[in-house]
């Protein structure tokens, strides 16, 4: 079990756990939260909102998202006593780059410079953020 602290828009990178399911307790704060189960499966997501709980199966990719304008706090617990973390994006992009390329159906990519150029703006997270950190 651990105890978890978000800042203002902070966010949990999307990351797994492979060894273990998370249940996530808010304390406080408002969160985004979703995961994907694995390949082919629809996103889930909701807004968690204090006393509210969430549950992210084992291994499938989540994140938690504060979108209040306070600190957010919360508590998770595994059914392990080693979960593992494995952060998606860092381990995805830590692969050679030639792998990474392959798995993004993109040709020429040597450097994370080339990636940055095949990859599309996000315009609902940017906009989310912009939004969140304005208030």
């Amino acid at each position: 079990m651990t105890v978890g602290f978000l800042d203002p828009c902070g966010i949990n990178l999307p990351h797994t756990h492979p060894r273990a399911t998370e249940i996530n307790f808010l304390v406080s704060g408002e969160f985004q939260a979703g995961f994907f189960s694995e390949n082919g499966a629809r996103f889930l997501g909701s807004i968690i909102k204090p006393g509210m709980v969430t549950v992210f199966p084992q291994g499938a990719i989540h994140f938690e998202m504060n979108v209040a304008c306070t600190p957010a706090m919360f508590v998770a617990a595994f059914n392990s006593e080693d979960p593992g973390v494995q952060t998606t994006a860092s381990t995805f992009f830590g692969l050679p780059a030639d792998q990474v390329s392959f798995a993004l159906n993109i040709s020429n990519i040597r450097t994370v410079e080339d990636l940055a150029a095949h990859l599309p703006s996000n315009p609902g997270l940017a906009t989310t953020l912009s939004e969140c950190r304005q208030r």
